[in-house]
């Protein structure tokens, strides 16, 4: 009977047991923020790439029809290899603004913005800007 007793008064793994008890919970919040905090983050990286690479492809062409359709073009074909949802590659819109028309002239500047309304509901935006040379 001593022996039961005893048994029942031992400790040893109580302390881990508490502190899973206890860090579960406190650290919950911390990996949901981290999470979100990498989505958006996530986000914010693709719309700068696809903004710099969007303008890339406009700024070679000949013409602003062609530099706008190669433009979306890339939006659609990096987009997708980056791994945007179909749904966000439909939400992204481009705005391209020009310091000369047309905007592919000798020393004009190209800027081109993008938003993107992601899965989780944000929008994220970037901006890139290219000065086309003055001897074109």
């Amino acid at each position: 009977m001593r022996r039961i007793f005893l048994k029942l008064r031992d400790e040893r793994g109580s302390a881990s047991i508490e502190f899973v008890m206890l860090a579960i919970p406190l650290f919950l919040p911390v990996f949901i923020y981290l999470n979100q905090f990498s989505s958006v983050s996530w986000g914010e990286e693709s719309a700068r790439v696809l903004a710099r690479e969007s303008l890339r492809a406009y700024v070679q062409m000949h013409s602003d029809e062609s530099g706008r359709m190669v433009a979306q073009q890339v939006i659609a074909i990096a987009g997708g290899e980056m791994g945007l949802s179909q749904e966000e590659l439909k939400s992204i819109s481009l705005n391209i603004v020009c310091s000369k028309n047309p905007c592919i002239s000798a020393g004009s500047t190209v800027r081109n913005e993008i938003r993107i309304e992601l899965d989780n509901g944000r929008i994220v935006s970037a901006i890139a800007q290219e000065h086309l040379s003055p001897w074109l």
